[in-house]
């Protein structure tokens, strides 16, 4: 068990969301949500199409107006600047990959770790990226642009990683690749759980997937959370499942 794993027996929360709303212009898009995400632990967000789910993860890394309380291991980061919170240590991955198409997948990997200045672990890290996905060291000298979906997919993740986050958020990781790359990235995401107690909050919109790696689960509509509990039992719910998942 990871010492994050250990925490999360404790009880403690990496994360503690209390009362978030959130805002387009004078459009309200949140309401009161509370969730808890816990150190070591994957928890998924899931709803349909216009729920909220995106808007939560902006919320978090201070990308739209907010109201409420969030706290990252007990400092507060509501109404931070976007790049004060990825100094503390959120990493984001958005929907559309994000990575900078214009410069090489190793260049790519050393912008993940523009706020670190231990040059020597740096080095280290990239390299271990290159382990965790043998493709991208294959290509570490190509411009981003130039690799496959899948490719781009696992840049993003890998660039958000050589942040070294408490919490990574990841929104529809699996969106517009093959079965297989699908398949691949989820087996990583799993083992980073396991071997290394990364904290992860996933939006995703197959909801089957998300519930297989998760420890937790949120549904929410309409901006709101309407439900919540462990992923399995979630998952094995007919009626949650028929509701709110479409499966």
């Amino acid at each position: 068990m990871t010492a994050a794993q250990t925490r999360a027996a404790s009880g403690e929360a990496l994360l503690r969301v209390r009362g978030l709303n959130a805002f387009y212009g004078r459009i309200q898009a949140l309401f009161d949500i509370d969730f808890d995400i816990a150190p070591g632990c994957v928890t998924t967000l899931l709803g349909a199409n216009g729920a909220g789910k995106t808007t939560t993860l902006r919320a978090l890394c201070g990308m739209i107006p907010t109201k409420g309380d969030i706290e990252l291991d007990g400092v507060n980061i509501g109404g931070r600047a976007t790049e004060d919170i990825v100094s503390l240590g959120v990493a984001h991955v958005p929907e559309g990959r994000g990575t900078f198409i214009g410069v090489t997948v190793e260049e790519n990997l050393r912008l993940g770790a523009m706020t670190r200045r231990d040059r020597r672990e740096i080095s280290a890290d990239i390299e271990r990226m290159y382990q965790l996905f043998p493709r991208l060291a294959e290509r570490r000298a190509q411009q981003a642009q130039t690799l496959s979906g899948g490719e781009q997919q696992m840049l993003a993740i890998s660039r958000a990683l050589m942040l070294r986050p408490k919490l990574m958020l990841l929104d529809e990781p699996s969106f517009g690749l093959a079965p297989l790359i699908i398949e691949e990235l989820f087996e990583t995401l799993s083992r980073l759980k396991t071997d290394e107690g990364i904290s992860m909050l996933i939006v995703e919109q197959n909801a089957a997937l998300a519930l297989e790696i998760a420890d937790h689960a949120y549904l929410i509509e309409t901006g709101r959370v309407v439900m919540s509990g462990p992923a399995d039992e979630i998952g094995r719910d007919e009626s949650i499942r028929r509701a709110y998942l479409g499966y």
